[in-house]
């Protein structure tokens, strides 16, 4: 079959799906797919996209997944149904630290990524203010998502930097490693689930839910659990470092809720907005500011 007779194929509906999966298993742009419309498509290609779009189309299965790959902040990244596809949001958080680190001093920090997932947001980061960092710490609670996060990680990162990767119970990998943040500028960022069970069933698209990581968006009883168990695991730590910034990601009504919670020592600020009601936060404890 030709190039141009399975684009121009009634029965494929979804153009920019088909043309996706050709311009990526051919390895060519959309404007040479049609500059060789009339090239054979090899017979194993052509399955493939078969298979792939009818995926897509009858099985609801994301595009990213499909391709094995994201773009984000105009690279490729690596994800597959072990992580979460990124999101738009997740652009406005990489610009909040990037503007941060922009306001400090050569001075080596130490960065902590915590549910790193496929490592998207610190990566961005990291590629952006290559100099900023020393060491790098990736936990997750997911070994099978920390692998992708590895993957990204050697695909990606020329700069040298100390890092870990650990399964972990959000900071608790802390513990053992004060000695590396002992006196140190340390940036956390943590994009824990926040989102509760029910907004989740009646709002979250149909192919999320069936394919990416539940774990990823629903928090626990509560939805701020999470983030509790992380400044309480935070709490003594924060005292032994130099400073301690965290970015957070949550919706406007639980800044609310933390910082009434959690008011005598840590200070909540919202530096981006995302729609109407996704924050993008800075945080840090008012005995370690």
């Amino acid at each position: 079959m030709k190039l141009q007779e399975l684009i121009q194929n009634p029965l494929y509906k979804k153009k920019f799906v088909l043309e996706k999966l050709l311009s990526h298993y051919l390895n060519k742009t959309r404007e040479e797919l049609w500059m060789d419309a009339e090239q054979d498509i090899p017979e194993d290609i052509l399955k493939r996209v078969q298979q792939d779009y009818n995926d897509y189309d009858k099985e609801d299965k994301p595009l990213e997944y499909l391709l094995w790959y994201v773009e984000f902040f105009w690279i490729k990244f690596f994800v597959n149904e072990n992580t979460l596809v990124p999101r738009p949001e997740t652009e406005y958080m990489i610009s909040s630290i990037t503007e941060e680190m922009q306001t400090r001093d050569d001075e080596k920090h130490v960065l902590l990524d915590i549910w790193t997932w496929s490592w998207v947001l610190w990566c961005s980061v990291l590629l952006q203010n290559p100099e900023h960092f020393e060491h790098v710490f990736l936990a997750d609670i997911s070994e099978k998502a920390l692998e992708v996060a590895k993957r990204n990680y050697e695909n990606l990162i020329k700069h040298k930097y100390q890092t870990r990767f650990l399964v972990s119970d959000l900071c608790a990998f802390l513990k053992d490693n004060q000695d590396v943040i002992k006196d140190k500028k340390v940036i956390l960022v943590a994009n824990l689930p926040y989102i509760p069970n029910q907004t989740f069933e009646e709002n979250a698209p149909s192919n999320v839910q069936k394919w990416e990581p539940k774990l990823a968006f629903v928090g626990w009883d509560d939805w701020l659990d999470l983030y509790r168990a992380m400044f309480n695991q935070l709490k003594e730590l924060a005292k032994d470092v130099n400073s301690l910034t965290m970015f957070l990601e949550m919706m406007t009504r639980q800044v609310d809720i933390l910082r009434k919670e959690f008011w005598e020592e840590i200070e909540f600020e919202e530096v981006k907005t995302f729609h109407f009601n996704i924050r993008i936060v800075k945080a840090h404890f008012k005995s370690n500011n």
